[in-house]
């Protein structure tokens, strides 16, 4: 199904008149003596087929084309009217519902997909269809007579683009009707058991290395077995790495479907999921679908509605508190609320950017995207625009829905890109040396681009590397970059003291054209508290450029386990009202790590990072994992960078509480031994 955006382009485009008729005319001859050996005259099968067969043949040969010949081509080809045949020629749109080719109005290629017919109509088709093929009625545009009349299209979909194209004589009634579709769920029994009766037939070593394989992924559903004596996952083509992990997994004989939070492998992005699981000789057999049920601008728009409804009822303070949390991030979908003076008053991904303008907030491409949204009126605009994924923390585009109500804005939107799946270059490199990398690839782009592409980039959060960012000065030592604390920007660097009372600031001042280290305690962007931090500062053109990085132990997991043992270790010493009282205070954070703590129902008792949700359930992953003495993988949205988005969670049962502590790590990291 074609992901659909609406609402943002031109009005309905009329009959091109007597200059598309002189056309015509003057094309007519070539039309019929035009043939450059790459596509197929239908006038030999003419006689054999139906108006409607005709116009199928015509979108499926340009299919052919696509295929064999690629995009570029195939918009050069089709976007020139001798390509046309009869009353056909093609329409293609991409994924945005944008215009790609339409000889006939090519003026509005590039545009939006609602300009060609009236109410949307064909955009709206073009979100329903899908590889089968569909047709409907709607009005068109009559190149014989330069007419706006009643046609019916044909429509299909490859490659995530649709294709169609109309015909206009003696349009029948009904439309002609697809063939019937197979369910989801009877799509993914099937792939499962197709995979169990592989099994079956060829063993266990070689169905798991086959379901290992990408080669075994179709489509949206790949394969997960799982032994079922030691819950030890066996396959995992999309992230080889977490194979051998323990997973916890519960199936029977018959089968059984749940619905929760996964990867979709088409569009590398977070959403709800359905999974069958079943039960055969000792293994768990386990693949999913998309749990979507609606179009995708809608969800976004439904999304921003309910924030506007908890606003009506229950006022701006519960509705900051709810949509700052955690527990309103909705797959790829999360609300960022600003203040009638156009200030952030929520974001739960990017909470720095909480007391600052959206106005001033500028992509890595230059585009004033904070500026756009900023016009947003009470009937709601769309605004597309490039901007980290929270799930993968990579750059994406997004088409976000932005709404005025009562003088506020709220806004959410949903990515269009393909993630890159390449790990992020600097999960395994040395981190001093990728400091200095990232300092002097910031220094390039100044001599490159200029002083104010420079500040535009960095001050954007799409600048953010991991934990690394830009930190920079001009001649004078005044901040001008710095997208994680912008207050700084405009203030002296040399008066900055850390919160140990060293002069940081001056100490950073002391930066030379060779270079300068420097160790300070400073916030940590995984918690915005204060950590112990190394940066790397050099001159250029008097001015500073630097960035740095968080020390972390050689051994994350056995300090995450020695970490939740101080903390026991605390509350038989002290009791559970001081343990609670000091491991919601900041004095306990050690680095990116800190505590949580919940009771024998558990229902969280201390969360210093997030503290509303303190009286919340624990996950539920999370209180297995602690009863079975095991690390677990959780997804969370705490981190300011968004580069990692999951952390290694380790806890125990202690008393009849449950302890628990973690880090942050990339998606699919192999989770630790528990050593049990």
């Amino acid at each position: 199904m074609i992901k659909k955006q609406s609402g943002r382009y031109g009005s309905i485009a009329k009959a091109i008149g007597a200059l598309g008729i002189v056309l015509l005319a003057m094309l007519s001859l070539a039309v019929l003596t035009y043939g450059d050996g790459r596509m197929a005259s239908s006038t030999a099968s003419a006689q054999e087929m139906d108006d409607d067969a005709l116009t199928k043949a015509y979108v499926d040969r340009a299919i052919e084309y696509y295929m064999d010949r690629g995009l570029s081509k195939t918009v050069e080809r089709y976007g020139n009217p001798l390509s046309w045949d009869n009353w056909s020629y093609l329409i293609v749109a991409d994924a945005g519902t944008h215009v790609l080719v339409s000889s006939p109005l090519i003026y509005l290629n590039g545009s939006g997909i609602k300009a060609l017919a009236p109410g949307d109509q064909l955009g709206e088709e073009i979100d329903s269809a899908t590889d089968l093929g569909h047709w409907f009625d709607a009005e068109g545009l009559n190149m014989l007579t330069g007419e706006q009349e009643e046609a019916r299209y044909y429509i299909t979909v490859r490659d995530g683009l649709a294709f169609m194209s109309p015909r206009f004589a003696n349009v029948p009634t009904p439309a002609p009707r697809p063939a019937a579709e197979p369910d989801d769920d009877a799509l993914t029994m099937a792939y499962v058991m197709k995979a169990i009766e592989r099994y079956e037939s060829e063993g266990r070593e070689a169905t798991v290395a086959y379901y290992n394989s990408r080669e075994s992924v179709e489509g949206q559903r790949f394969m997960t077995i799982i032994d079922a004596n030691t819950n030890i996952l066996l396959t995992s083509p999309l992230r080889p790495a977490a194979v051998g992990v323990t997973v916890p997994a519960t199936a029977t004989e018959e089968g059984i479907w749940i619905e929760r939070q996964g990867n979709n492998p088409v569009t590398n992005q977070r959403e709800p999921r359905r999974t069958f699981f079943i039960l055969r000789d000792g293994l768990i057999f386990a693949a999913s679908h998309s749990a979507l049920r609606e179009n995708i601008a809608q969800a976004t728009k439904n999304y921003v509605a309910k924030a506007t409804e908890l606003y009506d009822s229950e006022g701006l303070d519960a509705t900051i508190a709810y949509f700052d949390s955690r527990e309103s991030v909705d797959g790829q979908f999360y609300l960022f609320l600003i203040g009638a003076d156009d200030i952030y008053l929520a974001h739960p991904i990017f909470p720095h950017l909480k007391g600052t303008d959206i106005k001033d907030v500028v992509g890595s491409d230059g585009q004033e995207l904070g500026r756009e949204i900023a016009q947003a009126t009470e009937e709601g605009i769309w605004v597309e625009y490039l901007w980290p994924n929270p799930v993968t923390g990579l750059e994406d585009s997004k088409v976000t829905w932005a709404i005025r109500h009562d003088g506020l804005i709220f806004a959410s939107g949903y990515y269009t890109g393909e993630a890159d799946a390449a790990p992020p270059p600097w999960r395994d490199a040395d981190p001093r040396e990728y400091t200095v990398d990232y300092v002097n690839r910031a220094v390039e782009r100044y001599e490159r681009d200029g002083l104010e592409a420079l500040k535009a980039y960095y001050n954007s959060v799409a600048a953010f590397e991991g934990q690394w960012y830009l930190f920079a000065t001009d001649a004078n030592d005044i901040y001008h970059i710095h997208p994680l604390l912008p207050r700084l920007i405009g203030t002296d660097i040399k008066d900055v003291v850390g919160a140990d009372g060293y002069e940081l600031g001056k100490e950073i001042a002391k930066a030379t054209e060779e270079g300068h280290w420097i160790e300070y305690i400073w916030p940590h962007p995984s918690t915005l508290k204060n950590a112990p931090k190394v940066s790397y500062a050099v001159r250029r053109d008097g001015m500073i450029f630097a960035s740095g990085y968080y020390p972390e132990p050689e051994d994350p997991a056995a300090f995450t386990k020695n970490y939740v043992q101080k903390a026991i270790d605390y509350y038989d010493e002290n009791g559970l009202d001081a343990t609670v009282a000091h491991y919601n205070s900041e004095d306990s954070f050690e680095g990116q790590w800190y505590l949580g703590l919940a009771d024998s129902d558990s229902r969280i008792l201390v969360s210093a990072v997030v503290p509303h949700v303190i009286g919340s359930p624990l996950n539920p992953e999370a209180v297995r994992a602690i009863d079975a003495g095991q690390w677990a993988e959780i997804e969370w949205f705490g981190n300011l960078t968004a580069a990692n988005t999951f952390r290694h969670i380790w806890g125990t049962r202690h008393d009849g509480l449950y302890f628990y502590s973690g880090y942050f790590v990339e998606q699919g990291t192999p989770l630790p031994d528990a050593g049990n």
